[in-house]
């Protein structure tokens, strides 16, 4: 057999390739290129490699857990819960040369994991992202496939004493409810709600705040895509009057800006002036819509969410897993569903037992009311008790295999969840935020992705006492549905200034979200960022291969669209040019 004859001198080569790939850092790709090019020497990627390892050329790059400033940094990400992509951006921004798979490798090798380990208690949506995390570090290991999971145990079914003590209190709550509802200091319910039957069929409202956004969407004979447009027009028209609240702006200039409105959308003009019969109703639907479009100004980026809560705890992952498992377990040594079931009282107990039980949470706590976070860290408390009763309730639903197999709500109902519980029960979760002094923003998370906007809908009710229900109790039982479906219709963007801004040049990036894809709206996210700002420009950009930044000027929608359209799967970023008003 006739052996094969490199027909490459490479002697000639030796110095220049080291300089090249040892000292200047290029690639094989460039050192191929540079050499075809300068002495038109044409050998393959192989040989390249072959001949490097042949001459004893070092390992360009220190392996990643050899590098102890890198893994004290992951580190330090990891401590402050970023994700994955979010830890890559930050590692090469700060001049770590580090690739994915490698810092995988070296997440793995410290078990800095983001997420809990299988058979943790999760929603929907981290469960998927923990699925894909989890298979990616087994993959960075060389580990075998992860296993499926053993069938889970039957689900365990409650005393008797119990199932007494709950139908007790139901018949207690709909005496209220009935009461309530006499004295007409309730509002209707739709459908079924926490056990109680729904009012009859076809009662129409009794008076005008029990009009719902559904309602009023029939009644203009609005579109659920119309609906949205509708809304989006008018926010942008808040937003240019500044306009936050009805009562604050006032009955004439509230009557001004519905009167532009009508005038500028052609739906409305027909509605009104085309057909004007029914014109009181319709003035009732349109202001229930408008009203309910300053509730989602005034709310917009002021919802806590899960990642801000552990941030405020003071915890990392590992920690934030310890807790939240000492409360699961809590619950799930009982048989209540919800807060609302077990009533404020049960709900406190089982509180104040996780704490006793809990050295870090007593130390957190410590302070007490002397500690000027303390209703910031009451609050956040409350929403992982709220998101870990979430997940106790999926995981008995999957028990009893009847996780999401629950009714189907129509479009035009959820869009109408969406809007009301957005917005009005937002308010409640920021109000316990606010109450506290403001601490200084740090930008220790400004990077991290935009959590799913309906995720921590149902976390966000403060008090969830029958008789101080302020919504259509029917909306927060549809909070459930929303709270467990696997996509969400926003779109997350980072949004910074440009450097060339004559004001908020200072300004960090930060995160926002888009309900539609049209610039109108945009524009209106941005004016609530920079009130005393003009938007000049607007560019979505994006990374070439070189780390450059490619700027794509944005002034229709349909550029909007096209934009968002391209760099789906990665992350949207507008640039925004700023100038005095």
């Amino acid at each position: 057999m006739t052996e094969k004859v490199d027909v490459y001198n490479w002697d000639p080569h030796k110095d220049v390739c080291y300089k090249l790939y040892i000292e200047e850092r290029k690639s094989l790709e460039e050192i191929m290129q540079y050499m075809r090019d300068t002495a038109n020497f044409t050998p393959s990627k192989r040989a390249f490699q072959t001949q490097f390892k042949r001459w004893g050329f070092p390992s360009k790059r220190k392996p990643a857990f050899r590098d102890e400033d890198l893994v004290d940094r992951v580190k330090e990400l990891w401590e402050a819960n970023y994700s994955q992509r979010n830890m890559l951006a930050i590692l090469h921004e700060e001049g770590h040369d580090i690739k994915e798979r490698e810092l995988m490798r070296l997440r793995a090798k410290n078990r800095w994991l983001m997420r809990i380990p299988n058979g943790a208690k999760q929603t929907p949506a981290e469960e998927e992202e923990a699925r894909f995390e989890a298979q990616l570090l087994a993959a960075a290991q060389n580990e075998e496939s992860l296993e499926e999971q053993a069938p889970p145990p039957a689900v365990e079914e409650p005393p008797e004493e119990f199932v007494q003590q709950q139908r007790e209190r139901l018949e207690r709550l709909q005496a209220i409810s009935d009461e309530r509802w006499r004295a007409k200091k309730r509002r209707r319910r739709t459908k079924g709600y926490a056990g109680l039957p729904a009012d009859p069929a076809g009662l129409p409202p009794r008076f005008p705040s029990e009009t719902t956004l559904e309602e009023s969407r029939e009644i203009l004979s609005l579109s659920t895509k119309q609906y949205r447009a509708l809304r989006d027009q008018f926010q942008a028209i808040c937003q240019e009057e500044q306009i936050m609240q009805k009562t604050v702006a006032g009955a004439e200039k509230w009557q001004a800006v519905k009167d532009r409105l009508v005038q500028e959308n052609p739906l409305l003009q027909a509605a009104f002036y085309t057909d004007p019969s029914n014109r009181q109703s319709k003035e009732l639907a349109l202001d229930v819509i408008c009203t309910d479009v300053t509730k989602r100004i005034r709310t917009m980026g002021r919802r806590l969410t899960i990642l801000e809560s552990k941030n405020i705890l003071g915890l990392n992952p590992e920690q934030s897993r310890q807790i939240r498992s000492g409360f699961y377990n809590i619950l799930d040594s009982e048989h209540y569903t919800s807060k609302l079931e077990m009533g404020p009282d049960k709900w406190q107990e089982f509180k104040d037992r996780w704490i006793t039980e809990t050295p870090l949470l007593q130390q957190i706590l410590a302070p007490g009311s002397a500690d000027p976070d303390h209703e910031k860290k009451k609050a956040a408390l409350e929403l992982l008790c709220r998101d870990v009763m979430k997940r106790v309730r999926d995981d008995r639903a999957k028990k009893k295999g009847t996780f999401r197999k629950k009714a189907t709500e129509s479009p035009a109902r959820t869009l109408e969840a969406v809007d009301t519980i957005q917005a009005a029960e937002a308010v409640q979760a920021a109000q316990a935020v606010e109450a506290a002094p403001q601490a200084p923003p740090s930008n220790a998370y400004e990077p991290s992705l935009p959590a799913n906007p309906f995720g921590d809908v149902s976390a966000a009710i403060q008090n969830n006492d029958l008789s101080d229900l302020q919504i259509d109790p029917n909306l927060l039982q549809v909070a459930d549905n929303l709270g467990s479906h696997p996509v969400s219709t926003m779109t997350p963007v980072y949004v910074r200034p440009h450097a060339k801004s004559t004001m908020y040049n200072n300004t960090k990036m930060w995160l926002g979200s888009l309900s539609g894809r049209t610039v109108q709206e945009l524009h209106a996210m941005l004016s609530i960022k920079y009130p005393d700002a003009k938007v000049a420009r607007i560019d979505g950009v994006e990374k070439d291969a070189g780390g450059n930044d490619i700027s794509y000027l944005i002034e229709e929608d349909d550029e909007l669209d096209a934009y968002l359209e391209h760099v789906q799967g990665r992350k949207a970023t507008f640039v925004v040019l700023l100038t005095k008003e």
